[in-house]
């Protein structure tokens, strides 16, 4: 009776703990649903294009009433400019710029200090070949207005350009190592009335291979350095002539006083800087764990790959870095830089992952990673492990870091002091994060044509406890140490806009034990074995780095991503409301 009692006592309790559960559960999905659809709609609103009302074509009988020479006007274009032979030799260049434009409907103003001669033969010629060939020929300065040309004086002029980069400095570092070795040390210290003395004892004996890429971004001061050679000709000092540049990365303006010609060259450069620096690229990547089956634990057949691609999707396959079968397959100690060419199948010899063996590079001409994972699914099972996506600019650094920072002991001192109480030892450790996850960085440098250089540095770590048991001044010491598995590759490849690099032959074995046993009679003695039963496994995967470069050209490009973005979103939504209908 008292436990039924009780049971009816706990009974309105249980029901209204599992209906705030289900109403939690149920707020949560709400406003799960809300954020989702929250964030559907400004992404749909990104991607919206916004269209120029179309120009009304006016009714036939407006047409018609139209004077005659105004008909059409929009479908007319510039007016051609006359071509003309012209012929001169030691014209004083006043008369040669005024005669240019005698008789047409082109206006010429020429500066009263413009002085010298003027020699030339030139057939079927506009007033502006003539004009630019003269002032790269002679050196006369001038400028188009909207009323003619305007022939400048060869004086010392001041000109302000605007430059739109950011104030800042970037220094990046990448290192893959490969090192073996110790480092050990020893100091003692004595103390007297008479006497002091100290000794240190360091040997050092480490051996591998490094490969350290660093890379500094400093555009100000690269500016600076420029304006002032093309100025003052790389004078020591000052430009001198009146001649002086000012540059000013605070607000984003250069200063420049030199003469005409100069001035163009400043120019030049300066839209030249910009055009290449502003350009743009949107890097996707996809870092696969491939466990391999029964017939591929050799690792993947890129052949058989290649042999199953389409038509519009063929691949090219070499080895970057490491040898190669056209040289004498030996692998370089000291790394080279070089670049695989996804159009041709030539092997590239020499880049920065000699050192270390090489690893296989792979150029898939099709954009679509879907179509070479479902390739991949032939070879075993595939895990994407992570899909950073981030754009960055010309020439500059980008980093994705997904994991977690652990610290672990790296380094154990210990202080002993002797005093009238005792001998006191004082343990002194350090503590060092270690990464455990995915890194992946990548600095882009893009061509005109299209086609981008990079560098590229994946890594996946896996950082683990390791507990070592120590000495340490005559006391033991348990130290949680780190047992670090990495598996990176630090190489330089080429690829066109929309294709995908592939990055290949990093594997890992993986064992694992399974122990099963009778219940009770499993751990006997003696007789324990007959009741139980180990089998150890083993698994080898290898890890692939799918990465696709997009040169972003205009805004219809950030718009189409955006609208892949928002397909991949929406499909993500719709499995999470699937999940949630089956949870119900």
């Amino acid at each position: 009776m008292s436990g039924s009692k009780k049971m009816k006592r706990l009974l309105p309790l249980m029901i209204s703990s599992v209906v705030l559960s289900a109403g939690c559960s149920n707020l949560m999905e709400k406003r799960s649903t809300a954020t989702l659809e929250s964030i559907n709609s400004e992404m749909a609103q990104s991607t919206q294009v916004v269209e120029q009302p179309a120009a009304k074509i006016p009714p036939p009988e407006v047409k018609a009433a139209l004077m005659p020479g105004f008909q059409d006007m929009g479908s007319m274009g510039q007016p051609r400019e006359n071509r003309f032979d012209i012929t001169v030799n030691n014209v004083p260049a006043r008369e040669f710029f005024m005669g240019l434009v005698k008789g047409t409907h082109t206006n010429m103003v020429v500066h009263p200090s413009v002085e010298g001669e003027i020699s030339l033969s030139m057939k079927r010629v506009t007033v502006d070949e003539v004009m630019e060939t003269v002032r790269r020929v002679y050196g006369y300065a001038y400028e188009r207005s909207s009323t003619g040309y305007e022939v400048l004086s060869s004086e010392l002029q001041t000109r302000i350009f605007a430059v739109n980069y950011l104030n800042v400095k970037r220094v990046g570092e990448s290192q893959t190592r490969v090192s073996s070795g110790q480092v050990s040390s020893s100091e003692s210290s004595s103390d007297s009335d008479d006497s002091d003395s100290s000794t240190s004892t360091t040997s050092e004996a480490v051996s591998g291979s490094l490969i350290s890429t660093a890379s500094t971004a400093d555009f100000w001061t690269e500016l600076d350095l420029a304006v002032r050679t093309i100025v003052c000709g790389g004078a020591v000092g000052g430009c001198g002539e009146g001649r002086s540049v000012v540059v000013s990365p605070q607000s984003g303006v250069v200063v420049v006083r030199a003469r005409p010609a100069q001035l163009r060259e400043v120019e030049r450069y300066l839209d030249t800087s910009q055009n290449v620096m502003h350009r743009q690229v949107i890097l996707e990547a996809k870092i696969l764990e491939v466990e391999l089956s029964d017939g591929a634990q050799s690792g993947i057949n890129w052949s058989a790959l290649a042999e199953q691609s389409s038509r519009n999707r063929s691949l090219t396959i070499g080895q970057t870095g490491g040898g190669s079968s056209i040289a004498d397959g030996s692998s370089e100690i000291a790394g080279n830089t070089g670049v695989l060419d996804p159009n041709g199948l030539s092997q590239v010899v020499g880049t920065a992952t000699s050192a270390f063996g090489g690893v296989f590079s792979l150029a898939l001409s099709s954009g679509d990673f879907t179509a070479f994972i479902e390739l991949l699914k032939s070879q075993g099972d595939v895990q994407v492990l992570s899909s950073p996506r981030v754009a960055t600019m010309n020439n500059q650094k980008a980093v994705i870091k997904v994991g977690n920072d652990e610290f672990f002991v790296t380094e154990i001192q210990s202080d002993t002091t002797s005093g009238t109480g005792g001998t006191t030892t004082t343990p002194e450790i350090t503590l060092t994060p270690f990464f455990s996850g995915i890194a992946l960085d990548v600095t882009p440098q893009i061509s005109a044509d299209g086609f981008v250089t990079l560098h590229i540095h994946p890594s996946v770590s896996e950082v683990t406890d390791q507990t070592k048991h120590i000495t340490v001044g005559g006391q033991d010491q348990t130290l949680p140490l780190a047992f670090s598995s990495v598996r990176e590759s630090d190489t330089i490849i080429r690829a066109q806009s929309g294709q995908v690099v592939v990055i290949g032959g990093l594997m890992k074995d993986k064992t694992s034990r399974d122990r099963a046993a009778t219940p009770g009679l499993g751990d006997l003695p003696m007789v324990g074995n007959l009741f139980r039963h180990k089998r150890d496994s083993k698994q080898m995967s290898e890890l692939v780095i799918l990465l696709r470069p997009m040169v972003v050209k205009d805004q219809k490009d950030w718009i189409r991503e955006l609208q892949k973005s928002q397909g991949r979103f929406n499909s993500f939504s719709g499995e999470m409301e699937r999940r949630q209908t089956r949870q119900r």
